[in-house]
């Protein structure tokens, strides 16, 4: 038998959760649009036009739920909420990525698309073979992921094989190419995982990316410099990735960023046709002061990139970079020897062939990270 206690109770409780629904949507078509996130470093999903096309093919009501959930009020709480959440349950992992030892944030591809990583690489292969009829060697340098380099801080019940069976299949599929695997090289440092990767983010550190330079050159039987070349500078002590930004866990502590400088190191320019934008160095230092302060070394993603040594009037050959954003930590070491023409098909959008036709190039290196591979097919205008 209800009592009067209850009745008041219920309609506290009806109230309450009616004024949540309706205060939601209410401030919903009061808050304006956001067009970035800064946290997730990326671009929201904008209001969908509609259309026949993409009402009929479904995209229309894809755009519109994701519509919903970029721009929904307090996005970044729930997102937090939701991770707490998951972690109270016993689990340690949201939105894909684990939470593991040392604070550790990795995201965990469990369903790799091997058709895209086909695609991908059968482009290279092909882009390979026609640059060494022209005698450019080509070199196809793979960097591994944070599930691949530093397995010590996964769960034990993290299903290994997964990623070795796509690393197999990938090496198998460019096995009539040059190709370097740079996850052991990385592994056999012995260096702490959080020192050769980030613990918030997908990339490897500078340390990571000498490490890399050191392999590369080691394979081409080419002099390197050795770490006490460089002045290790840290630059940034607040430093938060991707991973964490889509990890929902905001309780994880920053990482350091480091430049590696050499005496020198300004006497070389990086130029940006596509925005008009050159600067002195390797580093555009005004991302220091925001989130997405990765995007310092030669000033984040753009198509093309190029970088020379001033005043030099030795000959210097010129390298062709292709690449997605692991490479950019390795650029000034790899500006120590080879002038720079550095490509992202990513954001190139034109064929390669168009490009090659204004420079002259002596050698070509592939660098990519195994995520990008798996991620999209990106490599179609390699080809033409």
């Amino acid at each position: 038998m209800n009592t009067r206690f209850d009745k008041i109770l219920n309609i506290v409780t009806i109230v309450l959760v009616m004024g949540f629904i309706f205060g939601f949507a209410i401030a919903f078509w009061l808050v304006p649009d956001k067009d970035f996130s800064e946290q997730e470093n990326r671009f929201l999903q904008s209001t969908p036009v509609l259309e026949a096309d993409s009402f009929f093919s479904g995209e229309w009501m894809e755009d519109v739920a994701s519509y919903y959930s970029d721009q929904f009020p307090l996005r970044n709480s729930f997102v937090n909420i939701k991770a707490i959440a998951e972690l109270a349950m016993g689990k340690r992992q949201n939105h894909d990525v684990i939470l593991s030892s040392g604070d550790f944030l990795v995201a965990w591809e469990h369903n790799p698309n091997y058709e895209v990583l086909t695609k991908n690489l059968k482009a290279l292969n092909t882009f390979g073979a026609k640059m060494e009829e022209q005698n450019i060697p080509v070199t196809i340098a793979l960097a591994g992921r944070t599930v691949d380099v530093a397995p010590q801080v996964l769960p034990r019940s993290y299903p290994y094989q997964v990623d070795w069976d796509l690393w197999n299949e990938a090496l198998s599929l460019l096995s009539k190419r040059d190709a370097l695997d740079l996850r052991m090289s990385l592994r056999l440092t012995q260096l702490e995982p959080e020192t050769i990767y980030y613990r918030t983010d997908h990339h490897w550190t500078t340390t990571g990316a000498y490490h890399g330079y050191v392999s590369l050159m080691k394979h081409w039987n080419m002099d390197y410099k050795a770490a006490d070349f460089f002045d290790v500078t840290v630059v940034s002590d607040q430093f938060y990735g991707t991973i964490w930004s889509s990890s929902g866990m905001s309780w994880i502590g920053p990482d350091s960023m480091e430049y590696y400088r050499f005496d020198g190191d300004m006497d070389y320019t990086t130029s940006i046709p596509e925005i008009n934008k050159s600067f002195e160095g390797f580093y555009d230092t005004s991302y220091l002061e925001q989130k997405d302060k990765y995007s310092s070394f030669i000033s984040g993603n753009n198509g093309v990139v190029y970088v020379t040594k001033n005043g030099d009037n030795t000959e210097r050959e010129t390298l062709l970079l292709v690449k997605d954003s692991f490479a950019h930590s390795m650029v000034p070491f790899l500006a120590i020897h080879y002038d720079l023409v550095i490509v992202d098909m990513r954001y190139y959008g034109k064929p390669i062939s168009k490009l090659l036709e204004t420079v002259e190039v002596d050698r070509v290196l592939v660098l990519v990270n195994m995520e990008t591979l798996i991620d999209e097919y990106q490599f179609g205008l390699i080809t033409k």
